[in-house]
């Protein structure tokens, strides 16, 4: 069985002001993390604000962040955990692998 991708506690917040911050996002609306359409970096994904989960997404919530993973993505991030790391000065998103 798949393990659902988990979100820190520092991801869930950045992400939630992120959403908040943007015109047009409505504040309940869902992360959904999916395969990236960019075929020069295969295996990349991307993630983008939905109003509801698509069919055959898996559904999660984290400290106060729904979200959801697209299928052909959900294997790939088994266990994983997306976080935040800072670099030169700027945060961004990782994934963190499980184990």
């Amino acid at each position: 069985m798949i393990s659902l991708l988990t979100l820190t506690p520092t991801a869930a917040s950045m992400l939630s002001n992120a959403r908040e911050s943007q015109d047009g996002i409505p504040n309940d609306a869902t992360l959904r993390v999916a395969g990236s359409a960019d075929a020069e970096q295969p295996g990349t994904i991307s993630i983008g604000f939905v109003d509801q989960p698509l069919d055959g997404d898996q559904s999660g919530d984290a400290h106060g962040l729904s979200y959801c993973v697209a299928p052909e993505v959900a294997e790939q991030l088994d266990g994983a955990a997306i976080d935040v790391q800072s670099a030169d000065g700027e945060a961004r998103l990782v994934v963190v692998p499980a184990g």
